[in-house]
């Protein structure tokens, strides 16, 4: 007996495998990868996991980086993927998104899990 099969990645979980919801957030932060000088960045999202920044800086996948966010100040993680000007982060820890948002004037539509 032969047995032919195809794997197919699970998309049961919505449009990405993210753990927790992003939610939209636009603020100024700090962003400097371990052992070099600070950059400026541009928040774009944020979840209790992780965030995803605008850069013009060259920070790399697997770099370990702190994050100044407004709120609840310097947070560390690790960067997941960049390309074209934009990274994304995994925290170290997980954070209340809620201060951020609060700090930023962002929060009406923001929902806990």
């Amino acid at each position: 007996m032969m047995i032919t099969a195809r794997i197919v990645p699970d998309r049961s979980a919505g449009r990405d495998a993210r753990r927790d919801a992003r939610v939209d957030a636009t603020a100024e932060v700090g962003l400097r990868a371990l052992g070099s000088n600070g950059v400026d960045a541009q928040l774009i999202n944020i979840s209790s996991l992780g965030f995803m920044a605008k850069t013009d800086a060259e920070i790399t996948p697997g770099s370990r980086v702190w994050l100044t966010l407004p709120g609840i100040s310097r947070v560390n993680a690790l960067v997941v993927w960049a390309r074209g000007g934009k990274l994304g982060g995994e925290f170290a820890a997980p954070i209340d998104p809620l201060k951020v948002l609060q700090a930023i004037g962002n929060h009406s539509h923001y929902k806990r899990n």
